[in-house]
């Protein structure tokens, strides 16, 4: 599989304040594609200062994939979920023992919300590459774009949670070394170039971790992806712990958004597994 930097479109936008005075013909679609057990002490890191009373509480939460439709310029995917295999097996036919557990109910992998909504996917943008959100792609079309954080690839353990990137030929990066900050967030892409779709450097819970921002007519939204888990990271103002790689980063970037947030309350945020 090859890599190559994804061609950027100039942002058009310089500020969010901009961004959001001009919101553009794009709606967000959610699909549940199965779900997975959690811990609330990985949820929330039970170590930082202002951890308080944090239960061992096992938490089922859902696996998430969004369809974004862009009235001029079509149909995408952020995340890819889960394929089907994960119904009739937790592990979806990983034989690893280290292999991620998951369930899944009947028509919930990502191909059949996509033939029941008629979607003609253009792309898919990842928000990183944790087995949850890149199973689906062994049952998505491989001539079409897939695109990750550059340095997310160095963290994929294909040999160990699965190969699900195994038929792609090319595999299109993102180089946020090389992208315009908007302040308070940080590296921001305007993936579509017209303001509707932004990829946003989150790293921590990975090295190339990205969020997402959709600016439709109904409002701004901000999909943290894995950045933040459940609402209660922002609440609490502490970012999760476990299957996390590095901690402290991935406090930092939360406090960002938290910071944005409050900035902009327009915005509705949906977190990575609510």
């Amino acid at each position: 599989m090859k890599h190559k930097n994804y061609p950027l479109k100039k942002n058009t936008f310089k500020s969010w304040d901009k961004v959001f005075e001009n919101p553009r013909p794009i709606k967000l679609e959610e699909f549940q594609t199965g779900s997975v057990i959690i811990n609330k002490k990985g949820a929330i890191n039970p170590e930082h200062p202002l951890a308080q009373d944090i239960k061992d509480e096992k938490l089922e939460v859902p696996i998430l994939a969004y369809w974004i439709h862009h009235e001029g310029q079509g149909d995408y995917l952020l995340d890819a979920g889960l394929d089907k295999s994960y119904y009739q097996d937790p592990h979806g036919g990983i034989k690893n023992p280290l292999a991620d557990e998951f369930i899944q109910k009947k028509d919930q992998n990502i191909k059949f919300h996509l033939e029941k909504k008629r979607i003609q996917l253009k792309c898919v943008f990842l928000s990183h590459l944790h087995p949850d959100h890149i199973a689906g792609i062994r049952e998505l079309p491989k001539k079409i774009p897939y695109i990750i954080g550059k340095g997310e690839f160095n963290e994929y353990k294909p040999d160990d949670f699965g190969n699900f990137l195994k038929n792609l030929k090319i595999l299109y990066e993102i180089d946020f070394s090389k992208i315009d900050e908007i302040p308070p967030l940080g590296p921001s892409v305007d993936l579509l170039g017209d303001g509707s779709l932004w990829s946003i450097f989150t790293p921590g819970h990975t090295p190339g971790h990205i969020s997402f921002l959709v600016n439709g007519f109904n409002g701004p939204i901000f999909l943290t992806m894995d950045a933040c888990f459940i609402h209660e990271n922002i609440e609490k103002k502490i970012a999760p712990s476990s299957y996390t790689w590095n901690i402290k980063l991935a406090q930092k970037t939360l406090e960002k958004i938290i910071r944005f947030l409050k900035e902009y309350p327009q915005v509705k945020v949906h977190c990575g597994h609510e």
